[in-house]
């Protein structure tokens, strides 16, 4: 019975998944599906996916008021000594005007970095442009929600 429930639920989540192509990319191309990419590639850690959803002149801006460039922030994801536990982003709302478009999520997160913990519960504005029909991320900048 339980196989049963598990396999059921199972097909009920993939019944509501995005439908994808060979390449992992989804059928429409919107500025959400390319954050739900970006958050993918993070997660496994995927180079060259992370390479193609971010922009050359990419630039993130830290909580702490930091600047930091494409390359630092490629470095620091696939750093060996920064591991991701577990990450979801929620409340999810893009705001898109021709090629344009900024996003406010939440993402929720923790894991380990250079050994020590860390469990994050940030704002983030997410900015991208569309070139060449394809949505890439320009900037992001996460701020930690207070409790």
């Amino acid at each position: 019975m339980i196989k049963i429930r598990f396999l059921a639920c199972c097909l009920a989540f993939l019944s509501c998944a995005p439908a994808m192509d060979v390449a992992g990319a989804r059928e429409d191309d919107s500025p959400g599906n390319a954050i739900a990419r970006y958050d993918i590639a993070w997660a496994a850690r995927d180079k060259a996916a992370l390479e193609n959803l971010i922009a050359p002149g990419f630039v993130y801006f830290t909580s702490k008021g930091g600047e930091w460039s494409r390359a630092r922030w490629l470095d620091f994801m696939l750093s060996p000594g920064y591991r991701l536990e577990a990450a979801k982003r929620v409340e999810v709302v893009v705001h898109a005007s021709g090629n344009v478009a900024v996003a406010s999520t939440r993402w929720i997160g923790n894991g380990s970095f250079e050994g020590r913990p860390f469990r994050d519960d940030q704002r983030c504005s997410i900015t991208l442009v569309r070139d060449a029909g394809t949505w890439q991320i320009v900037s992001e900048h996460c701020t930690r929600i207070q409790r």
